[in-house]
């Protein structure tokens, strides 16, 4: 976990609030994909192209651009930058699990959930475009794990998934 070193304690937003064995399948996902923001666009070259290898180019391109919109208009018009763990990291901060709880909320009929997550995180202005990116985001997750699903009860695929 990321600390400050002059007093040693946590920074905001990196406090640990859960960790990742305890969430779902597309939380971890999501959480995992913001992570990869942090470390630049090489890996954010292999997530692409893994959601282009399962659910094609159109697809790929609409959810990495919904994920990278998120992670700028978070960072730089935010109310504060957000932090992550590293990548492998087992425990959960409070800005990843927001950032999670925001996408897997975008999806659900009643998007107040999400836009209330959203006006946390940025202004209100802000907040429902940020609801409609991390709903593209969202089902393009839940694309590729529907996909992914079918491919590991199926004993006879050589597809591989690139994420740990």
């Amino acid at each position: 976990m990321k600390t400050t070193r002059e007093t040693n304690t946590q920074i905001k937003g990196g406090s640990p609030v859960a960790i990742m064995s305890d969430l779902s399948w597309e939380e971890h996902l999501v959480i995992y994909y913001f992570r990869c923001c942090f470390i630049g666009s090489e890996a954010l070259l292999e997530i692409h192209e893994e959601f282009r290898f399962y659910l094609g180019t159109e697809t790929a391109n609409k959810t990495i651009g919904a994920l990278q919109f998120l992670f700028t208009k978070l960072q730089n018009g935010g109310r504060r930058r957000l932090v992550s763990h590293d990548l492998n990291c087992k425990c959960v901060g409070a800005d990843e699990n927001c950032f999670a709880q925001l996408v897997t909320r975008s999806t659900y009929t009643d998007k107040n959930d999400a836009i209330l997550i959203g006006i946390l995180l940025t202004d209100a202005d802000l907040a429902p475009e940020l609801v409609y990116a991390a709903e593209d985001f969202a089902q393009g997750v839940q694309a590729l794990l529907k996909i992914i699903g079918e491919v590991t009860r199926d004993s006879k695929s050589e597809k591989k998934v690139l994420y740990n």
